[in-house]
């Protein structure tokens, strides 16, 4: 009789526009001139600044080494 026509599974449409504006994105940053790595230094650099303005208020600094907390797991 007649073919029933295929239809696109949803999360594999979404997953086309996802990679689609990933994909426009990356080559707007590429074209532009803004300097990324730099913006993303100085974007890091006032993080830092303000969370060392807001330990030092309370007269703690917090300091954390890649051994501490729970990263790894507890177990």
């Amino acid at each position: 009789m007649f073919d029933k026509p295929q239809v696109q599974h949803p999360l594999d449409v979404l997953t086309e526009i996802e990679n689609k504006a990933a994909m426009d994105q990356e080559l707007l940053l590429r074209d532009s001139g803004t300097p990324w790595a730099d913006l993303l230094a100085d974007y890091v650099d006032a993080l830092n600044d303000l969370a060392v303005q807001g330990t030092a208020e309370n007269g703690y600094i917090a300091t954390y080494g890649l051994d501490e907390g729970h990263a790894g797991g507890c177990g």
